[in-house]
């Protein structure tokens, strides 16, 4: 065979191939990113859960399931600045965090992480290149001082036992939802509606303090239903109260409740763009579950309307469904650097694009969506926008090579480096605390007990569940071997000095990176 024939082949190939590469990895996708609350393993049925979550599993099936993601902080607000961001949340420089933590303390990463006002986010980077974005549910990372002083702030108030019926009552509530959808839109959203400021509770009335997962859905497909003259790409950030206390499985709480009763306070007509509850609850049964069980499947309905509307709409092709817990629940690893806690599933779906169902076993983390989101958009961040994640579309794409040999996590007192194999937990009290402590003074439980150590965490009652669940919690060194004990029962730091050492030189390197803020001997 001569050189020119050998040349036309080659030639045939590389044309024929290339384009289709390019085109699956340069197209820019609509983006619809679903963050889940509290969400263990075991409200999954895809992953052996024994709930009953038949649209959730087939995303898993449709697309890619990331086996080993992480979340680098393990409570609400710091893990959904990470998401966004692509920071870990011990960067934060927003008033409620920097109040906390002024310059030069060690910080105490866990919910008064927030977006900075007139900082660099995600949606805020995609809406000025294009996109259009949009805001459904739960926030938890904004302005933290109007709900933890409502009284200070432009929110208006009533009492915890008025009734959300009294149209005075529920005109109150209905500003304050709209100042809420109002403030998000500031940081990146041009839409912002089916609004939690944080969790239930932070509506400051009893009878709100419901799940409504049909009002959010209903405001998700608003949104959808929406292309403006250009016809630009979208970003929905959808985020569910669920699976958060108040306890779901309790159908009071949730499949029960009054549907009319939402975010925004009473309304009169409930939307009906779901399977009613009574349905949830009965076809629940019929696949053989307890009624405490139907609100996997409450989700998986809501989920199930989000996915139905894209098709309808014909964009399944060309949109990125992600769906994501924010961490693990209170259960098990929640307020802890445990896996449990840490690692969550991840499914990605994009048609002919993401080959669907794979698996993908590499490290990573809640730090690398934003920069991977830029990367499948084609965005190039400011100049000044800083990343530490990385971006894993090579992974998306099927390429099955490592983005990171470790990976750093935070919470509380407590930082961590987890590998493939191992994972290393520092305690580290700050100065005023560990005196305490070397002076053998008590601390107050969540129930009024008397502990020799502090928990990690301010909230007294994730750390009751924190330390109950977890057997090492107040461990100052910690190690665990994932692969022979993955539910990390056996702390074997003292028989491993030569893998502790490495380890907590990569556990120092990653502080260091963290200007004026101290860790114990890590940052000496």
């Amino acid at each position: 065979m001569n050189f020119s024939i050998i040349f036309s082949i080659l030639l045939y190939v590389v044309v024929s191939v290339i384009p289709n590469r390019l085109s699956a990895e340069q197209d820019k996708p609509n983006i619809v990113f679903i963050i889940t609350d509290d969400q263990s393993w075991d409200s999954l049925g895809f992953m052996g859960g024994g709930v009953h979550t038949p649209r959730i599993d087939r995303l898993a099936n449709e697309g890619m399931y990331f086996t080993d993601f992480n979340v680098t902080s393990t409570v609400c607000s710091p893990s959904r600045y990470s998401f966004l961001t692509g920071r870990y949340a011990g960067r934060c420089e927003g008033p409620r965090f920097l109040k906390e933590h002024p310059p030069g303390d060690q910080t105490q990463v866990e919910n008064i992480g927030e977006l900075e006002p007139g900082g660099w986010n995600l949606a805020k980077i995609l809406q000025q290149n294009g996109y259009r974005t949009g805001f459904v549910g739960k926030s938890h990372f904004i302005r933290h001082d109007w709900f933890d002083h409502p009284e200070d702030s432009p929110l208006e108030t009533y009492d915890k036992s008025a009734d959300p019926k009294d149209p005075k009552v529920n005109e109150k509530m209905q500003r304050n939802h709209r100042r809420w959808c109002d403030e998000i839109k500031g940081y990146g959203f041009d839409y912002a509606d089916g609004v939690y400021a944080a969790n239930l509770k932070e509506l400051y009335n009893n009878q709100l303090n419901v799940h409504n997962l049909e009002w959010t859905v209903e405001h998700a497909l608003e949104f959808l239903d929406v292309r403006d003259a250009a016809d630009r790409p979208f970003f929905l950030y959808f985020s569910t109260t669920l699976h958060h206390g108040p306890a779901p499985w309790r159908n009071d709480f949730s499949l029960n409740a009054d549907p009319r009763m939402t975010g925004e306070g009473f309304l009169a007509d409930r939307p009906d763009i779901m399977p009613s509850r009574q349905d949830v609850l009965r076809r629940n049964r019929e696949a053989g579950f307890q009624d405490r069980h139907a609100y996997a499947l409450w989700l998986d309905d809501g989920i199930g309307a989000i996915v139905d509307k894209i098709a309808a709409l014909g964009l399944a092709k060309d949109t990125l469904i992600l769906f994501v817990p924010d961490h693990g629940a209170w259960r098990h690893g929640k307020a802890t650097l445990h896996d449990f806690g840490m690692r969550v599933p991840l499914l990605a779906r994009w048609i002919d694009k993401i080959k669907p169902g794979t698996r993908c076993d590499q490290l990573v983390a809640n730090i690398d969506l934003a920069p991977t989101l830029m990367d499948l958009c084609g965005v190039n961040p400011p100049a000044n926008y800083q990343f530490d994640g990385l971006s894993f579309r090579a992974l998306l794409f099927g390429e099955d090579i490592p983005i990171r040999e470790s990976l750093f996590g935070e919470l509380g007192h407590s930082r961590c480096i987890k590998t493939k194999y191992w994972k290393y937990i520092a305690v580290r009290y700050p100065p005023k605390i560990q005196k305490r402590i070397d002076a053998g003074e008590l601390f107050q439980g969540f129930f009024g007990e008397y502990l020799p150590r502090p928990y990690l965490t301010r909230n007294s009652h994730l750390g009751h569940y924190a330390a109950k669940a977890n057997n090492s919690y107040y461990d100052a060194d910690q190690l665990y071997d994932l692969v022979v004990d993955p539910e990390e029962t056996k702390n074997i730091y003292q028989s491993n000095p030569d893998i502790v050492k490495g380890l907590a030189a990569a556990l120092s390197k990653e502080l260091t990176q963290f200007k004026n803020r101290p860790f114990g001997e890590f940052t000496n």
